[in-house]
């Protein structure tokens, strides 16, 4: 039985402050600094930050910069404990001009005499990849469909023409094509999870077009936290 490695946390007390901030600072888009008193303190910036969000931040509460509507996961970020203090959570952050929200992925780290660190990463570039995403795969989709409809112009049992399903449908099909033609070829339950996947994502990329593009308003429709989609986009684009 492999010893997992121990880490050593006393390693980054030999590191200087300027290190650590570098540090933070490629772990993340955005990371504020919060007294005792919930206020911002400090705003840095990492260099993949394709804007200035933040500037006007400084010196506020951090409710007055967050959308009311998610409070309630400020209070979870200060009250969760063990495991559920590693939970990145999704909050709505507002601009500077008090116009916009701004998605990120915030991960709170609780730091000497009752103040923190929040740790964020940007979400609006992983919102624009998924919608690309999802756009090209409706064009794909819809040309395969549209492939299998000049193959198929006229229905032979009523001589009029097929009713032409929709691009994710094929893609549905296809995945249950998939899954028959692997019986026997891999067990049962890898076959389910394999098939379960794509038709989950499927799911999830409907839901993402027909909420145009908005976070918590997909997660209320598929039923999860945005918390977990949030993450899921996140870290899965990463992985990417």
């Amino acid at each position: 039985m492999t010893t997992p490695p121990q880490h050593d946390v006393n390693t980054f007390a030999r590191l200087t402050p300027s290190v650590l901030g570098q540090i933070v600072l490629a772990a993340s888009d955005l990371c504020l600094f919060v007294s005792a008193e919930n206020r911002v303190d400090t705003v840095l910036r990492g260099g993949a930050l394709e804007d200035s969000i933040g500037a006007g931040w400084v010196g506020q509460q951090l409710r007055s910069v967050v959308s009311h509507d998610v409070w309630h996961k400020l209070d979870l970020l200060w009250s969760d404990q063990g495991d559920a203090a590693s939970v990145w959570r999704h909050l709505n952050f507002i601009d500077d001009q008090g116009a916009t929200e701004i998605p990120l992925l915030v991960r709170r780290i609780a730091a000497d005499y009752g103040s923190s660190v929040l740790v964020c990463r940007d979400l609006r570039p992983v919102v624009r990849m998924q919608q690309k995403f999802s756009h090209a795969m409706l064009e794909m989709e819809q040309s395969f469909e549209d492939t299998r409809w000049k193959q198929h112009l006229v229905s032979a049992e009523s001589g009029k023409p097929v009713t032409r399903g929709a691009a994710p449908k094929a893609r549905a099909n296809v995945a249950m094509e998939e899954a028959i033609t692997n019986i026997g070829q891999i067990p049962l339950s890898e076959i389910i999870a394999q098939t379960g996947r794509v038709l989950e994502d499927l799911c999830i990329r409907q839901a993402f077009e027909h909420c145009d593009y908005d976070l918590s308003k997909t997660a209320d429709m598929l039923g999860i936290s945005s918390d977990e989609l949030a993450s899921r986009f996140a870290f899965e684009t990463k992985r990417a």
